[in-house]
């Protein structure tokens, strides 16, 4: 990704004989067990992975803690969990997969997207709403602090162009696209619905709830 400057990247041996990418001079795994790290990192989720069948992870690495998240997930819900991994390199992704560390269950990843491609993703958006259990992955976390830094803070576009290229609903899109002159949504509904007399349409009450439920009225 062009945002994440990469200096240095190379694939190490640990003592026990796994792989781990090292990054600007940086292991992304222990050099000595990284199964055993894994499995320190991920105990102190226990109780919130026990009460949570979805995990954000920031950080892939090979995915040995993943793999770790996983393992406590099945074993607490079965097959029933959602995975979402944040990767900012690409690289280290396909390599996981090249070494065969990847545990290929309920994982969704999203590599070397820049943050306004990952939120536009509407299983992302569906995904967030159940409030994951937020695992950071140390090392890289502290590699690529900035972007998820930016991830955490990232605020979508507001204005009407922008929140009616990524609705599906026609109907919707056209009506946003009625009043080319709002510049935000917020602004859309309060020319166009909230100083109506009386609500004409099934949008109109669509937006209007849209408007209860950001201000927390629901």
């Amino acid at each position: 990704m062009k945002s994440i400057k990469i200096d240095s990247y190379e694939i190490k041996t640990s003592r026990n004989n796994l792989k781990v990418p090292v990054i600007n001079n940086v292991h992304l795994h222990s050099v000595y067990n990284p199964a055993k790290e894994a499995q320190a990192i991920v105990s102190t989720y226990d109780e919130r992975l026990q009460n949570n069948k979805h995990v954000l992870v920031f950080g892939l690495g090979f995915a040995y803690h993943v793999y770790e998240i996983c393992r406590k997930l099945e074993s607490y819900h079965g097959n029933d969990y959602q995975v979402v991994v944040i990767e900012p390199n690409e690289e280290v992704y396909r390599d996981c997969i090249a070494n065969h560390l990847f545990p290929n269950k309920n994982i969704k990843v999203f590599s070397g997207e820049d943050l306004e491609t990952i939120y536009s993703d509407i299983t992302l958006a569906k995904f967030l709403i159940t409030k994951p259990v937020m695992v950071s992955h140390p090392p890289s976390f502290n590699l690529y602090s900035d972007y998820f830094k930016s991830f955490l803070n990232y605020e979508a576009s507001s204005l009407v162009k922008d929140v009616a290229m990524n609705i599906t609903n026609r109907e919707l899109k056209s009506y946003l696209y009625t009043d080319a002159d709002a510049q935000s949504l917020d602004s859309f509904i309060q020319e166009n619905v909230l100083s109506k007399p009386a609500l004409t349409n099934n949008l109109d009450h669509l937006l209007l709830a849209y408007t209860h439920l950001s201000n927390g009225e629901f």
